[in-house]
């Protein structure tokens, strides 16, 4: 596994930066209270932790191959032991030759230099530990972010499978509901029954191609409300008045693919198929820059006491509307003595 700090530009200008600083620290250090001279000081300060800053990058490797989770305690100290010796008699051992040859004519300072090597042995085991402690905390927390990211894949694969368990649900019920429509018209109206099948067939096959989407535009689910209600008015003629008004570019924004058809079939189901008079419904939308809000309302006759459905329609809309945006308030529902209002928002931008 590559490093993190050169996978991630930002953790490797931290890195240097962090360095940077070291070295000086180190040298103002050595300047304000052993009393070396500048030159000295600089040299020290430069072979001492860039020597350190480079081994500091292959500390990574033992901190990958000895996982905190799967090694026992004691196996986990003894390597990270081991290696840690092995780091910092290194960076001594070469930090030493470069130095006293470097200034092997300086006796003063190659005896500061020796004195000084017990304290250098536990700075070097704390840059140790610091270095490899930050490296199991990006490790953590890229294994943090990896599972954030498999679980928001695994939610969305969730999520699509409910919503297209539920649109198969959809489909079927307004099916069976037509071949009962096609079913009572042959018999009151033959002639009728091919025109119904055509559109039947045309409302079927829009379904199927757009099966895999998700959204779809407000004109797209006008168009295929239309085709619903050709349908249904090849049956009921006069008797069903459809009226629509549409606020501005409100037909380019996004909805749920097949979210009205089975809210415009409930419509028709208890305004329509009892009523021997004309029954209106009414769809009417307004849009903001991020809101879409549909509202479907029908007549009916509060003398008829509709026998009770399963309800799998307005079932599925509710529970689509939650699935896909993660809500509950985004279903109002209303009614009064003659009419049933329903209205929906639709969040943009999500």
């Amino acid at each position: 596994m590559l490093n993190p700090i050169f996978k991630n530009k930002q953790f490797l200008i931290a890195f240097v930066l962090i360095w940077v600083v070291i070295c000086i620290l180190h040298t103002f250090i050595l300047i304000y209270f052993y009393n070396f001279g500048l030159a000295t000081s600089i040299s020290e300060s430069l072979v001492f932790n860039t020597l350190f800053a480079a081994l500091g990058i292959g500390i990574w490797y033992p901190v990958y191959f000895t996982d905190i989770e799967k090694n026992k305690v004691v196996n986990f100290l003894t390597n990270h032991l081991a290696a840690a010796s092995l780091a910092v008699g290194l960076w001594l051992w070469i930090s030493y030759m470069v130095l006293t040859t470097a200034f092997s004519d300086n006796a003063e300072y190659i005896e500061s230099l020796d004195s000084s090597l017990p304290w250098r042995v536990g700075l070097g085991f704390l840059f140790y530990v610091l270095i490899g402690s930050n490296y199991y905390l990006l490790i953590y927390y890229q294994n943090f972010k990896d599972k954030l990211l498999r679980e928001a894949e695994l939610k969305a694969l969730v999520k699509e499978s409910e919503l297209t368990s539920l649109k198969f649900q959809i489909n079927p019920h307004f099916l069976f509901n037509s071949l009962n429509s096609i079913s009572s018209l042959s018999m009151v109206s033959p002639e009728k029954t091919q025109d119904m099948v055509t559109n039947l067939s045309d409302f079927l096959r829009y379904s199927l191609s757009h099966k895999d989407e998700t959204m779809t535009t407000f004109e797209k689910e006008l168009r295929n409300i239309d085709r619903y209600l050709t349908i249904e008015k090849i049956r009921f003629g006069k008797r069903l008045n459809v009226e629509k008004d549409i606020g501005g570019n409100c037909i380019a924004y996004y909805l749920p693919g097949l979210i009205l058809q089975p809210l415009m079939e409930n419509a028709v189901k208890y305004g329509i198929y009892e009523s021997i008079e004309q029954s209106n419904i009414f769809i009417t939308a307004k849009c903001s820059d991020n809101l879409l809000e549909v509202t479907i309302k029908n007549e009916y006759d509060p003398n008829f006491v509709s026998k009770k459905g399963e309800g799998i329609g307005l079932r599925n809309v509710t529970s689509r509307m939650k699935i896909q945006y993660g809500r509950d308030d985004l279903i109002k529902i209303s009614r009064n003595k003659n009419s049933f209002m329903i209205t929906l928002l639709f969040p943009q931008n999500i």
